[in-house]
C-alpha cells in the first residue's frame, strides 16, 4: 500500500479490456465510460454536489455547494514481473517495477525513470479496479483538468495472473452488497436536514423512498391494523379505502415534512428545537411508532368509550375500517397523521422521544423482526402513555363520513361534514379534530392540542 502522484500512476498503468479472440479470453475490465470518468473528474475538482451540476447551473449562486473533492478508496493495480505476457507483449526489462526488501518489515517500490511509453509498449502496471478514477486524471481529456500532483492511494499486487485479478475484481465490485441511500439516513441522521441535499434533489428522493417503505410496512407487518388494507396498486373494487399513493402523500406532508416554507416540521425529518438535530430514529422505530399509534386508535374504538358516533355503526370494527368512516379514507388518514406529528414534534424533548435508543439493526432490509423488537421496546418509553392519550382524544371526534350511518341531510352534522370536502376541507377537519382533543383538561395531550390551536 502506498500513494503516488496521479499523473505518474496514470503514465505507468494500462487497462486490458475483456476481449475474446477465438478460444483466448483476456482482460477483466469493462469498456471505459467517458461520462463516468468526467463525473469523477468534476467531483475531485469541485466536490459534491457542485460537481454533479450541469455547466449552466454552475453559477456564483451555487458556489456554496462546492465541497472538497477526494477519492477515499484505493486504485488496485498489479505489478507485472519479468516474463508476464499480455496479448503477445512483455514489459521492457528497463521498465519493470521492482519491490525491494529493506529489512525490518520495510519495503520500497522502485520505479525506473520512464518519460513516455509507445503505444506498442506494455506498461509495467495494470489496473484491477479504479480505471475510471485513474483516467479522470488523463491530461488529454481537456475539460476541468485536475492538478497532476493529486496523490492517489494505491494497493499493488505483485505478479498476479489474470485469474486472480478476475477474483479480486469480483470481490470488490460484485460480491459486496451496496448500501441503500435510505440506510445512510439512518446511520447519519443529520443528513436528513442538509440544505445542500435538498437543493440537488437527493433529499426529496430519500423522503419519497422512506414514505414508500413505511407504507409497505404498515401494509405488511403482522401487528399493523392496516395489514392488507392499503390499496398498494391503485386497483378499483379491492375494498381497500386508502391507496398507497395517498399514504405516501400523507407521510410526506406530515412525519417526513421538511418544515421549510409554510409546512410544519416532520417528526422523522426535521431538527428538534433544543439541540438542532433530528431524532436518531431508524426506520424500524419510525414504523413501530406509526403501527402503535394506529393500533391504539383501533383499540380505543373497539374496547374504549363507546361514543355516540361509534354506536351508530353495526360494529365497532366498522367504525374503524368501514368504507364510510373517515379513518378509512384519504382525508382522515392525513388529518390523523398530521395532528399526531404536530403534537409529538412540539413535545418531543419534553416527552423524551430523543431518549429512545436502539441497538444497531442486524438487517437493513424491511426486517419485520426488528420492527417487532422496536414495538416491544416502545412499551417501556416515557412517551408511550401519550400515544394512548392521543388515541383517546382522537376518538372524541365524530369520524363518520357524510354518508355514514345516522348522518342526516340538513342537520348540523351533515353541514359540518360537507365542509370537509373541496378546498379548505382538510384545514377544517384538522381544526375540528384538534378541538375535540383539546376538550380534555387533564392530559398532556389535551394541553398540547390547545397550544397547537393557539398558533396554527
Amino acid at each position: 500500500m502506498f500513494s503516488m502522484r496521479a499523473a505518474e500512476l496514470r503514465q505507468l498503468c494500462d487497462v486490458y479490456r475483456r476481449t475474446r479472440d477465438g478460444s483466448n479470453v483476456e482482460g477483466i475490465q469493462r469498456v471505459r465510460d467517458e461520462s463516468r470518468t468526467g463525473r469523477i473528474r468534476r467531483y475531485v475538482r469541485y466536490g459534491y454536489p457542485y460537481g454533479d451540476l450541469k455547466p449552466a447551473q454552475r453559477t456564483d449562486e451555487m458556489s456554496p455547494l462546492r465541497k472538497p473533492g477526494w477519492l477515499p478508496t484505493a486504485i488496485v493495480v498489479n505489478i507485472l514481473i519479468a516474463g508476464d505476457e499480455r496479448r503477445g507483449r512483455q514489459v521492457k526489462p528497463d521498465h519493470l517495477i521492482t519491490v525491494e526488501d529493506q529489512g525490518n518489515g520495510n519495503f520500497a517500490i522502485v520505479v525506473p525513470p520512464i518519460s513516455s511509453l509507445e503505444q506498442s509498449e506494455l506498461a509495467p502496471l495494470e489496473v484491477i479496479d479504479g480505471q475510471h478514477r485513474l483516467w479522470a486524471f488523463d491530461e488529454e481529456t481537456g475539460e476541468d483538468q485536475i492538478p497532476d500532483d493529486f496523490e492517489l492511494p494505491v494497493i499493488a499486487f505483485y505478479g498476479l495472473d489474470i485469474a486472480w485479478q478476475a477474483y479480486l475484481f469480483w470481490s470488490i465490485n460484485v460480491s459486496p452488497k451496496k448500501i441503500n441511500p435510505s440506510h445512510a439516513f439512518d446511520l447519519y441522521p443529520l443528513l436528513r436536514t442538509q440544505d445542500w441535499l435538498e437543493s440537488v434533489g437527493e433529499l426529496p428522493v430519500y423522503r419519497e423512498a422512506r414514505a414508500q417503505e413505511l407504507t409497505e410496512l404498515m401494509f405488511s407487518h403482522r401487528e399493523s391494523v392496516w395489514k392488507n388494507r392499503i390499496n398498494m396498486l391503485g386497483e378499483r373494487g379491492t375494498g381497500a379505502g386508502v391507496s398507497q399513493a395517498a399514504w405516501v402523500r400523507s407521510l410526506l406532508t406530515t412525519f417526513l415534512a421538511t418544515g421549510r416554507g409554510v409546512s410544519r416540521p416532520g417528526l422523522f425529518q426535521s431538527n428538534l428545537l433544543r439541540d438542532d438535530e433530528p431524532l436518531e430514529w431508524a426506520r424500524s422505530q419510525q414504523a413501530a411508532f406509526l403501527i402503535r399509534l394506529w393500533s391504539d386508535v383501533r383499540s380505543e374504538i373497539v374496547a374504549g368509550t363507546k361514543h355516540l358516533w361509534i354506536r351508530e355503526y353495526n360494529s365497532p370494527e366498522s367504525a374503524f375500517s368501514g368504507r364510510n368512516s373517515m379513518l378509512n379514507q384519504d382525508m382522515g388518514v392525513r388529518a390523523l397523521l398530521s395532528i399526531a406529528n404536530d403534537i409529538f414534534f412540539d413535545n418531543a424533548e419534553e416527552w423524551k422521544l430523543d431518549r429512545w435508543f436502539q441497538s444497531a439493526e442486524r438487517n437493513l432490509d424491511l426486517d419485520h423482526e426488528q420492527i417487532t423488537i422496536s414495538l416491544s421496546l416502545l412499551e417501556d418509553t416515557y412517551f408511550r402513555r401519550h400515544i394512548r392519550e392521543l388515541a383517546v382524544g382522537l376518538m372524541r371526534f365524530d369520524w363518520r363520513s357524510l354518508d355514514g350511518p345516522g348522518v342526516r341531510e340538513g342537520t348540523d352534522d351533515a353541514v359540518r361534514k360537507r365542509s370537509y370536502r373541496g378546498s379548505g376541507g382538510y384545514s377544517s377537519l384538522r381544526r375540528d379534530v384538534l378541538e375535540s382533543i383539546a376538550e380534555d383538561q387533564n392530559t398532556a395531550v389535551g394541553q398540547a392540542a390547545r397550544n397547537l390551536m393557539s398558533y396554527s
